[in-house]
């Protein structure tokens, strides 16, 4: 009992930890905020920080593949009449995410060569393609998806297409509707399938 209750107030302390991190980070900037500042935000000791996150990118990390969870979980949860629909919704849902914290979509950007954001990226790569893979799958099977199309190949595009856009939202300084562009292209890519699809069945 004891335990249960240490590890509830461990896991609630982190959690202080990440929100005051990622609300301190947009509203300061990610350079520009210590770990002093976030310990004393919470009231802890600045080594309480460091029993928690080893560094600041730590957060970051969790805070990257934290939105493709939620996202794709949330796409599970809601299934979608098509491929199409389940693949821009999935898009739309991280855009939005993303958007919405736009100092640690730039902090990932800029910063996705160094050893923990790229783990944390080939994770979230691991997660969407076997979501992309399953729903493309699935479009086969309903007919959506001309049959003899090369499924691997095919997510590798939705997925720089994603990707893409991303860095180009973070890194170029005139900001666009990323939820609506990607959206767009996701539409442009499946309608070529569809296409060939509907032609197929004439």
């Amino acid at each position: 009992m004891a335990d249960s209750w240490r590890e509830r107030k461990r896991l609630e302390l982190k959690q202080a930890l990440y929100e005051k991190a990622i609300e301190l980070f947009e509203r300061e900037g990610y350079e520009s905020t210590t770990v002093q500042q976030i310990s004393d935000a919470v009231g802890v000791a600045k080594g309480t920080f460091f029993n928690h996150f080893p560094s600041k990118e730590h957060v970051v990390s969790e805070w990257y593949n934290e939105i493709t969870t939620r996202a794709i979980e949330s796409a599970r949860a809601r299934p979608q009449e098509t491929a199409k629909a389940a693949v821009a919704a999935l898009f739309a849902d991280m855009s939005g995410q993303a958007t919405a914290s736009p100092e640690l979509m730039i902090v990932t950007s800029r910063n996705n060569s160094t050893p923990l954001l790229l783990e944390a990226t080939r994770h979230q790569v691991s997660q969407i393609n076997r979501f992309l893979t399953e729903q493309c799958e699935l479009g086969v099977a309903r007919g959506e998806i001309e049959a003899d199309t090369d499924i691997p190949f095919f997510v590798a595009l939705l997925t720089s297409v994603l990707s893409g856009t991303s860095r180009a939202w973070s890194l170029t300084a005139e900001r666009f509707d990323f939820p609506q562009l990607i959206s767009q292209r996701v539409c442009f890519l499946f309608r070529a399938v569809e296409r060939r699809a509907t032609q197929g069945k004439r």
